[in-house]
Formats: C-alpha cells, sequence, structure tokens
C-alpha cells in the first residue's frame, strides 16, 4: 500500500512540476501570421541565421554571415528556405538591421496579445518553430508551426 502510494505520489508531483514547462510549446493556428518590422527601412533588413550557442534566446549572426536581404514586396518567410537540409544541428534565424542589431518584429493573432517575434527554429528534421515574446510581461513561448503561414 506504501509503495502505491509513494508511486503515484511521485508521478502527480512530475505532472504538477512538468505541466507548466510543456505548456509553453504550443502550436500557431492555420491562418496567415503578419510579421510587423517597426523602425527599420526594409532595404536593410536581413534575416540571419545565428550563432548555434543557444538554441533558444538572442544569439549573434553567425560567423558565415548566411544572411538573405528582404525584398521590396511581402514575402513569406518558407522562402527563406529553399536549401536542402543539410545541417544535422538544430538552427535558429532572426531579424536583424544594418549595423547587426537583432529587430524584433510584432506578430498576433485572434485571441492573442501582440508578441515579439524573437527567433525562427529549424529543427534537425526540417520542422519549424518560432520563440516569441509576449510583450506585456515578457513571457517565452514557442510555437510549432508552418512557414508558409508567416508573411513579411
Amino acid at each position: 500500500m506504501k509503495r502505491n502510494f509513494f508511486f503515484y505520489s511521485l508521478i502527480l508531483s512530475f505532472i504538477f512540476f512538468t505541466y507548466p514547462a510543456l505548456a509553453n510549446f504550443l502550436v500557431t493556428p492555420e491562418q496567415n501570421l503578419r510579421l510587423e518590422l517597426v523602425g527599420s527601412s526594409r532595404d536593410q533588413i536581413r534575416f540571419c541565421k545565428q550563432k548555434p550557442t543557444q538554441v533558444f534566446g538572442r544569439n549573434a549572426i553567425s560567423p558565415s554571415l548566411a544572411c538573405q536581404f528582404l525584398p521590396e514586396t511581402e514575402v513569406n518567410l518558407d522562402q527563406f528556405f529553399t536549401e536542402e537540409l543539410t545541417d544535422t544541428e538544430e538552427t535558429q534565424w532572426a531579424f536583424y538591421d544594418g549595423s547587426s542589431k537583432q529587430l524584433f518584429p510584432i506578430v498576433s493573432w485572434e485571441g492573442q496579445e501582440p508578441m515579439n517575434l524573437i527567433s525562427v527554429v529549424r529543427s534537425k528534421r526540417g520542422q519549424f518553430g518560432v520563440q516569441v515574446q509576449r510583450k506585456k510581461d515578457g513571457a517565452y513561448f514557442f510555437y510549432r508551426t508552418k512557414m508558409q503561414n508567416w508573411v513579411i
């Protein structure tokens, strides 16, 4: 009897402590999500691969300078990922201005408060996620997503 009680309390403790961490892994809605870049000239904005020191967080541009300038017209983010997946590691991508300062586009959708896009993460298997930070309280979230839904 004591063994069962200990086992069940261990399981409940695990669920209680891990649920808040796992609850932040969400999925974006199946709609176009528009990124708003405020205060920067579009012809100076680059979408760059970041240093792989951290998978999540704010990182500097990769030394290889794997960057692409934004076209003047509206574009879906999936157009930046046309190459074959050759990396064996997760990669992280973000927006930067002409002086290599990271930019944080704003995104929101119905029922969601405005958030800053921190980075796009591409998994080893070619799946995508976005790291966002809620503007109101600074909380971080990671959403699994489809790149063709993101418009800039």
